[in-house]
């Protein structure tokens, strides 16, 4: 059986012995049209793989940028951080240091232990009343004690040569006031003072058994006079939980009158009395009361005073005589 060699070479045999003169004559030259048709496929040729060469290297680079980004941020999605103002090399203009504007008022001084020698009051409160046509000097309250005119009042600081001095204390004239003048022995106390532009306002009292001080009424004492050495002058009471209310303050008043106010206590008998001087004293009325700011009231009583009326109203009897009490002044 032949091989397969035996076999090529003997095709190989065949096809040459089929060979012939013509077919080894040299081949035609190309014609114009393909010589033309390959120089420009060359000439094209060039410029393109340029092109391409660049596109890739585009993508290359756009890749490696890809790549660099998504190595530097986490994959989500994408956040705007903010743009961060650049300093500036320039100081801020420190602000000016204010400047206290110059004050008209005096410097602040520590309380003095005398009051002011006439306080200026600009707008005059209702209660007030003339003192009276004939008086140099207008009180402006109904003058109770101890003087009765400007007049008085001016001759003790005249001509009085320092006798009695307690006149020029507030204190001390609302003390004697009520133990003298009102009867109140055992009111003994002052309990507290403040002084303000409508004038003194003293607070007298007592000590209860344990020793602790109770107040029984606010005085209202005013300078009767403008100069430093006038002397105080009680005009009335600032009342709270017992007033006087009837009839109205510096009223004129006849007889007779109904005397009258408010009071919050339990079990309190209120005795009303009126006086024209420290002799000239008489009790009018007993009245019992009591409540929550309850109003009280004596009805008509009659009177035989004159002049400049004080008007008292007490009551007390649970640790002492009188407790509490407050005035009033009316003139006939």
């Amino acid at each position: 059986m032949n091989t397969i060699d035996d076999r090529i070479a003997a095709a190989l045999h065949a096809r040459a012995d089929a060979v012939t003169e013509a077919d080894l004559a040299p081949a035609a030259p190309p014609s114009s049209r393909v010589v033309l048709l390959d120089r420009a496929r060359t000439r094209w040729a060039v410029p393109l793989l340029a092109a391409a060469i660049v596109g890739i290297l585009a993508v290359a680079t756009v890749t490696a940028v890809q790549l660099s980004r998504t190595s530097s941020h986490p994959a989500g999605p994408a956040t705007q951080l903010p743009v961060q103002p650049t300093p500036s090399a320039v100081a801020p203009t420190p602000a000016p240091t204010p400047t206290a504007a110059p004050s008209s008022q005096p410097p602040s001084q520590a309380p003095s232990s005398r009051p002011p020698s006439r306080p200026t009051v600009s707008v005059t409160p209702p209660s007030r009343v003339p003192s009276g046509p004939a008086d140099a000097f207008t009180l402006g309250y109904q003058p109770l004690w101890p003087f009765g005119s400007y007049a008085d009042a001016e001759q003790w600081r005249t001509k009085a040569g320092g006798s009695q001095p307690w006149h020029l204390d507030a204190s001390q004239t609302a003390l004697t006031f009520t133990r003298s003048y009102l009867g109140f022995t055992e009111i003994n106390l002052v309990t507290g003072t403040f002084f303000d532009d409508l004038g003194a306002h003293i607070k007298v009292g007592y000590r209860d058994p344990n020793g602790q001080p109770h107040t029984a009424a606010t005085l209202h004492l005013v300078q009767f006079g403008t100069a430093s050495d006038s002397p105080w002058e009680v005009v009335g009471s600032d009342d709270t939980t017992l007033s006087l209310e009837q009839p109205a303050y510096g009223s004129r008043v006849s007889s007779p009158m109904a005397i009258g106010g408010h009071i919050t206590g339990v079990d309190e008998n209120i005795v009303v009395s009126v006086l024209a001087s420290q002799t000239d004293r008489s009790t009018v009325a007993r009245v019992p009361a009591g409540g929550d700011h309850a109003a009280w009231t004596t009805g008509p009583v009659t009177f035989a005073q004159r002049g400049v009326l004080t008007l008292v109203a007490s009551t007390g009897g649970h640790l002492q005589q009188v407790e509490r009490f407050a005035i009033h002044g009316v003139h006939t």
